[in-house]
C-alpha cells in the first residue's frame, strides 16, 4: 500500500529540522516532507510584501513537486497559521491537521498585545537590540521548563533577513484565525505544552471555533511540546493518525456498500 504523506511546517523562526526527531521515527511508514519557509521562493518575492498567500503558494509547490494529491499537515507555532489557511483554501489536499503550540491571532490576548507593542516601538532600537526585546517578551515558557527558549529564538531570528522578520511578525495583526478555522471540517489535533502560557492565553474560545478539535496538553512541556516531551507527543500523534485512517476507511466502506 502506498505511504501516506505528512508535511511538516516549522515556526516563524527556525528551519525544517523542527520535527527532525519525529520524521526519523515516522519515515518508515509515512512519506515525510519538511522545508524551510524562507527559501529563494519566498525571499526573492521581489517588491511583493510577505503574505499568507505567498506561504500558501510555497506549500502548494511542495505538493506539485512531490506529485502529492493529499497530505497530513503537522505544524509548529506560526506554521499552524499557514497550515490552517492552506486547509481552508484547499480542503481536498489535506487529510488532517496537527498543531503544536498553535494560537489564535484575533481577539484580546497578551500575545497580540505584545506583538502590537513590539512593532510600535521598533523605531526606538537598532535591529539586534529589538530582536532581543522580541525574544524576551515573546518567550512562552515559564521557569520550570529547562530550556533557554529566549536564546534559541534570538539565535534563529538573527539569521533571518531583518525585513522578512518584521513582515512575518506583522502578519499576526489583522489575521482572522477564527474565521479560517471555523470553515474547516478536517480532523484537527491541537497539542499544547501545559507551561506554554503566552500562547495558551489566545485559545479561550477554541472550541467555539472548531467544536471537533481534539485538544491535548502535555505536562511539564512548553511551546515546543513535541521536543520537550517527545514520547508523549508521538503517542498522541500516532493515535490521531491511526484514528483518522480508520475513519476514512469506514467512510470508504459505507460508500462502497451504498
Amino acid at each position: 500500500m502506498e505511504k501516506e504523506t505528512i508535511i511538516f511546517l516549522h515556526g516563524m523562526v527556525g528551519n525544517k529540522n523542527a520535527f527532525k526527531k519525529e520524521i526519523e521515527k515516522l519515515e518508515t511508514h509515512y512519506h515525510c516532507i519538511s522545508y524551510d519557509f524562507y527559501d529563494s521562493e519566498v525571499s526573492s518575492g521581489g517588491s511583493d510584501p510577505l503574505s499568507i498567500e505567498l506561504f500558501l503558494k510555497q506549500l502548494d509547490s511542495k505538493y506539485r513537486k512531490a506529485g502529492i494529491k493529499k497530505a497530513h499537515l503537522c505544524a509548529l507555532s506560526f506554521g499552524c497559521i499557514i497550515a490552517a489557511a492552506f486547509a481552508r483554501k484547499f480542503p481536498e489536499k489535506v487529510t488532517s491537521l496537527t498543531f503544536v503550540g498553535g494560537y489564535l491571532c484575533n481577539g484580546p490576548s497578551k500575545f497580540i498585545d505584545t506583538v502590537t507593542k513590539l512593532l510600535e516601538e521598533k523605531h526606538k532600537f537598532d535591529h539586534p537590540t529589538w530582536l532581543r526585546q522580541c525574544a524576551r517578551l515573546l518567550n512562552p515558557n515559564i521557569a520550570c521548563v529547562t530550556e533557554d527558549s529566549e536564546a534559541i529564538f534570538l539565535n534563529y531570528s538573527l539569521q533571518m533577513d531583518p525585513d522578512l522578520f518584521v513582515q512575518a511578525l506583522r502578519l499576526h495583526l489583522g489575521y482572522d484565525s477564527k474565521a479560517v478555522l471555523a470553515g474547516i471540517n478536517i480532523p484537527i489535533l491541537w497539542v499544547m505544552g501545559k507551561e506554554d502560557h503566552l500562547y495558551k492565553g489566545t485559545l479561550v474560545n477554541l472550541k467555539d471555533c472548531i467544536p471537533h478539535v481534539v485538544y491535548k496538553e502535555i505536562k511539564n512541556a512548553g511551546h515546543v511540546a513535541h521536543i520537550h516531551k517527545h514520547q508523549q507527543f508521538m503517542s498522541m500523534f500516532r493515535s490521531f493518525l491511526r484514528t483518522t485512517a480508520s475513519r476514512r476507511l469506514l467512510i470508504v466502506k459505507r460508500v462502497t456498500y451504498v
